[in-house]
């Protein structure tokens, strides 16, 4: 008898061992599976109006949050409307970035639908300018032309300070402060990322500046008014402007003036933007037996997926334009 009972001990203990094992098993898969919902969980949800701003948003961010970019590459922010699809996508974000300055009040509209998102306009901390061209796109302009260029201008401020670097790294450093408010345990991650953001755009800033300083020619008409930071910041001068103010067409009289200027200061190359049609610059561009180049002021496509990537294709392109 003693041996059965010594035999029914080790089977009970060797079935408590084996039953112990599997719920250790089972526990511990039920744990790593909720560190895993836990850590995608506690990304924070953001989107970004434009893909400038959303690749900044997104080095800062690093794997810390979830972006959203709202203008799809290859649009205008000029005419954009968020589809329905969109904004549904958008129901759980938390913060929403925007350029601000009016040229995607259609961002700050679409987070008014999105409980509990706080919209960041990032144009705060930036020393807006004025348009370059005012004076001279006006000066054929009816009063009430005029009137819609107060209005899409908004006030007469450029809201195009995305393409200075300097500005891109103010929005660098703010995005990474801004993050950090809304998840302070990671705050040193988030000022790193946008210390190596800033840095790498300085290195290649000074690459910039030393190409086009080789050029003996700086002279750009452009497709319309969104270039002023970015010209001021190389060294270069906007001499016109193909559309008086986004989405108006010249008059007759503005492409005589147009052509003027352009034979004025030996234009070789008109600049064209991916986003809006280029075929009416392309006549011109014949007329003035001139190139047609490309400067793209919003990227993501192409060589152009990232803010230095847009950077330094925008550089190339002036420079074989011009040299």
């Amino acid at each position: 008898m003693p041996y059965v009972n010594m035999r029914k001990k080790i089977i009970l203990e060797g079935i408590t061992a084996f039953l112990f094992t599997g719920i250790l098993f089972l526990s511990g898969c039920a744990f790593n599976q909720l560190v895993k919902n836990t850590g995608s969980s506690t990304k924070i949800k953001v989107a970004a109006t434009i893909y400038p701003l959303y690749d900044i948003v997104k080095t800062v961010g690093g794997d810390k949050i979830d972006p959203i970019l709202i203008l799809p590459p290859g649009s205008s922010p000029h005419i954009y409307e968020a589809s329905p699809t969109q904004i549904k996508e958008m129901q759980n974000i938390k913060l929403l970035f925007v350029i601000g300055a009016g040229v995607d009040i259609w961002g700050e509209n679409i987070a008014k639908s999105v409980k509990n998102a706080e919209v960041f306009d990032l144009d705060q901390y930036i020393t807006l300018q004025p348009f370059e061209h005012q004076e001279y796109k006006h000066e054929e302009e009816t009063l009430e032309e005029d009137d819609e260029k107060d209005e899409h201008h908004h006030g007469g401020m450029d809201p195009h300070y995305w393409l200075s670097p300097d500005n891109a790294k103010i929005m660098a450093k703010q995005v990474a402060d801004k993050l950090a408010l809304l998840d302070p345990t990671n705050k040193s991650y988030y000022e790193s990322q946008a210390q190596n953001f800033v840095s790498a755009l300085s290195v290649k800033d000074l690459e910039w500046k030393n190409k086009i300083n080789r050029l003996t020619k700086k002279d750009l008409i452009v497709f319309h008014d969104s270039w002023g930071y970015f010209a001021s910041h190389f060294g270069l001068k906007i001499v016109a402007t193909f559309e008086p103010f986004p989405g108006k067409s010249p008059s007759a009289q503005y492409l005589i003036n147009l052509q003027k200027e352009a034979k004025e200061h030996k234009i070789t190359a008109l600049f064209v933007e991916p986003q809006l049609s280029k075929e009416a610059v392309t006549t011109l561009a014949k007329d003035l037996k001139v190139k047609v180049s490309i400067l793209d002021p919003l990227g993501g496509i192409d060589k152009r997926d990232s803010y230095i990537n847009m950077i330094d294709y925008n550089i190339n392109n002036i420079y074989e334009a011009l040299r």
